[in-house]
């Protein structure tokens, strides 16, 4: 009988060796009574198993956070404290990751797991992480790595400045394996190139966002929001004092129910893709194109300096918007568009797509091109 016990446990033992361990609910810091606790939030994502929850009191917490299981981590309110704030450590910023692109990138929290990891209620503050862009070292708040998953959401991401190599929500895949990230709810503030970057260099893409429901405010930045080569939505967001609004990349984003105020260029739609129900006040050029299949319709577009619209003499759907104060209403069209709504805009549509205006868009395009300085093209090389 004892016999047949020990050869029982003896089968059982490499069952329970290959038992996952259970996901738990863990704090940093001392703030929730009767459960685990740890004094960095490193150690306590480094601790736990997939599937827990991290939580994280109130406080200041000097350090850069990598995570490699799924898992959520979640600012959490005491009393009248709200707010968890991630710094620069006193020894500044070190490269953790490369970007798919081929450069360093020091990132605040850096995320490389394939099964989601969400973030919420954090605030990443990038002041005196700035390494000038040296080697071509790039700085980001929050950063999901190539195969990683998961949403982001009420996190601020701050001061993300790096000698116009400031990013402060990136996340990219250049894996064939399809990754989704949302970016919701949340503030990117005085970053010096992207508030929130987003590409895919496989094709057909395999990186699916949404992007809802932001603010981004950089004056020095590039761009709000970027989407380089990824399906899905841009929707909600209020986009101020950027270069370009939405950096639109990409045949297959639909940039729809966005607020875009004092941009030089209020939507660049790169690709094709769908701008629709967006309101943009007071850019340059409310919306302008560099490839032929977009649909433009239903946006409204007030005080455009140049132009509302600049088709550079591609072939679009513009139907549906209202034009007022603007210089020129609609741009190089070329050829009949649909119906749109101008008021106090001395010129409505222009025609005219000859030799000269191609040259003129190749001209304006190359005095530009150090305003395009972004991760997938960091010395400010455009495509063409």
């Amino acid at each position: 009988m004892l016999r047949h016990r020990f050869l029982l446990w003896l089968a059982v033992l490499p069952l329970l060796a290959v038992q996952p361990l259970l996901a738990m609910t863990v704090q940093v810091g001392t703030c929730k009574n009767k459960i685990p606790s740890y004094p960095t939030i490193q150690t306590a994502v480094s601790a736990v198993p997939s599937g827990s929850t991290v939580l994280v009191c109130p406080g200041t917490y000097a350090e850069q956070v990598t995570i490699t299981v799924p898992l959520s981590l979640t600012g959490v309110a005491i009393g009248t404290s709200d707010q968890i704030l991630i710094t620069v450590p006193s020894g500044g910023l070190v490269a953790n990751t490369t970007s798919m692109f081929g450069e360093s990138v020091a990132a605040q929290v850096l995320v490389q797991s394939a099964a989601p990891v969400n973030i919420t209620n954090i605030s990443v503050d990038g002041t005196g992480g700035d390494m000038a862009c040296a080697l071509n070292t790039w700085i980001a708040g929050v950063f999901y790595t190539s195969t990683s998953s998961g949403t982001v959401n009420r996190v601020r991401a701050s001061s993300q400045t790096d000698g116009g190599c400031g990013v402060g929500i990136w996340a990219e895949n250049s894996d064939s394996t399809g990754q989704s990230v949302t970016v919701q709810n949340s503030t990117v503030y005085n970053v010096d190139n992207t508030g929130i970057f987003t590409a895919s260099n496989y094709t057909p893409s395999s990186l699916s966002v949404t992007l809802g429901s932001n603010v981004v405010n950089a004056p020095e930045a590039v761009a709000g929001i970027l989407a380089e080569g990824v399906t899905g939505l841009i929707r909600n967001n209020d986009i101020s004092n950027v270069s370009v609004g939405v950096f639109a990349e990409s045949a297959t984003i639909s940039v729809t129910s966005n607020t875009i105020i004092a941009t030089q260029n209020g939507l660049f739609l790169g690709s094709g893709g769908i701008a629709t129900g967006n309101c943009v006040l007071g850019s340059n050029i409310g919306v302008l194109l560099d490839a032929a299949g977009a649909t433009v319709s239903n946006n409204r577009i007030v005080s455009s300096a140049a132009a509302a619209v600049e088709l550079e003499c591609f072939a679009t759907t513009v139907s549906g918007n209202s034009i007022n104060d603007a210089a020129v209403g609609i741009d190089q069209a070329p050829a009949a568009i649909g119906s749109n709504g101008f008021f106090n805009t001395p010129t409505t549509i222009t025609n005219g797509c000859v030799a000269p205006a191609a040259a003129a868009r190749m001209t304006r395009r190359a005095k530009s091109q150090q305003q395009w300085h972004t991760p997938a093209t960091p010395f400010g090389t455009r495509r063409k």
